[in-house]
């Protein structure tokens, strides 16, 4: 679907930030257009899915009086765009508290305006400073100015500005490449083609010879590598949890997330195997996410993230945990999704409560905009009409199920079969005779497959 670029980026714009960007179009130092506020009246009552901007009436609507003009009109929308799209970096300037920072240092350097210039150097070096990939490029950056600095003013013997400039690139480079390698390995099951991250060996056998680099940053992506690829890739789990409780507090947010990422992926592989111990930690791995107010304040969690939650919680029998969660962190997830997470997972809760009756009630209310509410619904409607023995219902239902499988284009091969698995042998089960030889090779059955949804409420089932 076309998508214009215009109300693409007007629907970008948040709702706390339209007054300011009125105020912006409107300010004598930017020279506005006089048509800029009724043009953005106008574009602000298209819907994001038009597929052409009404010329015609907008034209009519900012020249009243004049004949229509094609090229005025694209030459004023270009313009608004170009206003939108610097308003944006100007906000988005702004949130770089750093970055501003350093562009103002850079800026009194080239004026030559020695004072201000050494003022704004030691503002720079005072900020708040949370290691991240960035943070050291722009000390690198920072140093580079130094060393100008110095050498306009005879002070070409300042070493330490050296030594600072070579350890910030060092430390930008080689952690960037630790980076890029957790990425690869993370993702090569999904991209198109392979990638090689060059001298890779040689840089994690360096950082460690070097106790890596004064950086706990360094060293948390080290161990993010040796748990994706390592030897003992349990050491390294242990090793992660160690740094992110000693020095989360100098961790950028966006760093924070992709290691928790990582170290909640480890989890969820090892409870794929079997390894129940596993929910355990990632359970307590959430509670602390959830209890980092930088990291919860930092952007909305996702409706899946909030379901994993909840699942997890209930499965851990965690029942009046996760009743306070879903109430406590609604608003945590974005504006449009929260009816909709609230309904599933408040029926999620009901369901393990054993109240079947209003889990499929709330289930009925449920909008299955995305596909992995459909596929849990269907699990949870399943298992209620297995352990509420309703034999007519859970044979319609599995019928049903299965040709949801079979012909909804959305499901992926993985996807299919996981929960082919699952109904395979849920009917296995409700079949079953009372012989207890009969269910242990059943049970010994469900633990060897590979691929299998809800693997443990179905061993629950046979005990």
């Amino acid at each position: 679907m076309r998508t214009i670029k215009v109300l693409e980026l007007l629907h970008a714009l948040k709702s706390h930030e339209k007054a300011a960007f009125s105020a912006y179009l409107t300010s004598p130092y930017f020279l506005p257009a006089p048509e800029y506020p009724r043009l953005l009246q106008l574009l602000e009552t298209l819907p994001l899915s038009t597929q052409e901007l009404p010329k015609t009436e907008l034209y009519g609507q900012l020249f009243p009086q004049q004949p229509f003009d094609d090229q005025q009109l694209r030459y004023l929308l270009s313009d608004f765009t170009e206003r939108l799209e610097h308003f944006f970096l100007l906000r988005q300037l702004a949130g770089e508290k750093e970055e501003s920072a350093l562009l103002q240092v850079e800026a009194l350097h080239a004026r030559e305006t020695s004072k201000a210039y050494q003022h704004a150097a030691r503002r720079f070096e005072s900020i708040d400073r949370h290691e991240s990939a960035k943070h050291f490029h722009r000390h690198y950056r920072a140093a580079e100015i130094r060393q100008e600095f110095a050498a306009q003013h005879g002070a070409r013997d300042e070493v330490t500005d050296y030594v600072e400039l070579a350890d910030n690139l060092d430390r930008f480079y080689f952690l960037r490449k630790l980076q890029l390698q957790c990425e690869r390995i993370n993702y090569r099951n999904v991209l198109a083609r392979e990638f090689d991250v060059s001298l890779i060996d040689e840089i994690t056998r360096h950082v460690l010879r070097n106790q890596f680099l004064g950086s706990p940053l360094i060293e948390t992506y080290y161990q993010v590598l040796q748990l994706l690829s390592g030897p003992e890739p349990e050491t390294a789990f242990q090793s992660l949890l160690q740094l992110l409780e000693a020095h989360r507090d100098r961790f950028s947010v966006e760093d924070l997330n992709n290691v928790y990422q990582y170290v909640k992926n480890h989890c969820i592989r090892r409870i794929n195997l079997g390894d129940e111990v596993y929910r355990e930690r990632l359970f307590g791995i959430y509670q602390n996410i959830l209890a980092d107010e930088r990291l919860m304040r930092h952007d909305y969690l996702s409706p899946w993230e909030y379901k994993n939650i909840v699942t997890l919680g209930l499965r851990l029998r965690q029942e009046a945990w996760v009743a306070d969660f879903i109430e406590l962190h609604l608003h945590h997830l974005p504006p449009n999704e929260r009816d909709n997470a609230h309904t599933y997972n408040s029926a999620m809760l009901c369901y393990y409560r054993k109240q079947y009756r209003q889990a499929v009630k709330l289930l009925q209310t449920v909008e299955f905009t995305d596909l992995y509410y459909q596929l849990d619904a269907r699990s949870i409607l399943l298992k209620v009409y297995f352990e509420t023995y309703e034999s007519e219902s859970l044979l319609h239902h599995i019928s049903a199920f299965k040709i949801f499988l079979r012909r909804n284009k959305l499901v992926s091969a993985y996807q299919r079969k996981i929960y082919e698995n699952f109904i395979r042998y849920a009917l296995k089960i409700f079949r079953s005779s009372d012989s207890e030889s009969k269910r242990k090779a059943l049970a010994e059955e469900i633990r060897s497959v590979d691929h299998i949804s809800d693997r443990a409420w179905l061993l629950e089932q046979l005990e």
